[in-house]
């Protein structure tokens, strides 16, 4: 089997990579256009593709759109009319925007700002050209850094460094160890296309879960109220139904610290 992977040294992709000898790093795909992407795949001529390449810096799509279109909808587009199944990052933030309170289902999608806009959009594009394509609303996830990879600021990152630390106490959002979110994308190679919730599902608050974290780490951090945000919380029993079954929240904190021998 042979697994073409982009942004193989970006924080999702430098896990799959890590967790598969089956994958082959795509070039940059930067400055391609669609002929690029053709010749591409007929030189790699991959059984599987796993698109993990975005603009996801929400602040960056605002201020350029015009490239949070090509990175977010044209590229992922070009990738899925090859016809090579694909399996394609979306966002937990498409659910910014929903009217009840969550856990959101699949059907629930509303975003509110351009990054979220765009990649509802490719899921609508990328399952119209190929029904087949797989698409993973991925939560918030977490790791500490790999030596020489990217590791952007991620929950469990801002709890291990910040004295004073921002969250909106009220909010309920899915936080996923980027580790074992690299392991079941593995598996959803071979789900039935569509959008599925991808992550640990999570019954606390932000300022519970964290208060939890807090504990198990001995940490002195103080919390601050980021205010009223609104929540980001899905319901991923699609995915489990299919086999995708990921720990819970606290679970896989646990399991993050265990392999890292953080707990005190």
């Amino acid at each position: 089997m042979r697994i073409l992977l982009t942004g193989s040294r970006g924080f999702a992709g430098s896990r799959i990579m890590a967790a598969s000898s089956e994958i082959i790093p795509s070039p940059s795909l930067r400055n391609f256009n669609e002929k690029d992407i053709r010749r591409l795949i007929e030189q790699i001529r991959p059984d599987y593709i796993i698109h993990t390449a975005a603009i996801s810096d929400i602040r960056a799509c605002e201020s350029d759109p015009d490239a949070s279109w090509h990175a977010n909808i044209e590229l992922p587009c070009w990738l899925v009319h090859t016809g090579v199944k694909t399996i394609l990052f979306s966002s937990d933030q498409v659910y910014g925007g929903c009217d009840k309170d969550g856990p959101y289902t699949e059907k629930d999608a509303s975003p509110e700002n351009t990054y979220a806009v765009h990649k509802l959009e490719m899921e609508n594009r990328c399952l119209d050209i190929n029904p087949d394509t797989v698409i993973l609303r991925a939560s918030w996830m977490y790791d500490l850094p790999i030596y020489g990879m990217n590791n952007r600021g991620n929950y469990l990152m801002n709890m291990l460094l910040q004295r004073e630390m921002m969250i909106p106490f009220s909010q309920h959002r899915t936080v996923t160890y980027m580790r074992e979110a690299a392991y079941w994308t593995l598996k959803a190679l071979h789900l039935p296309g569509g959008v599925y919730n991808f992550g640990s599902e999570n019954d606390l608050t932000m300022l519970d879960l964290s208060l939890w974290l807090k504990k198990e780490l001995g940490l002195t951090v103080n919390f601050l109220d980021a205010g009223t945000r609104h929540s980001l919380w899905m319901n991923c029993q699609k995915a489990k139904d299919s086999g995708i079954v990921f720990p819970n929240a606290v679970e896989g904190l646990a399991h993050c610290l265990q392999d890292y021998h953080l707990k005190v």
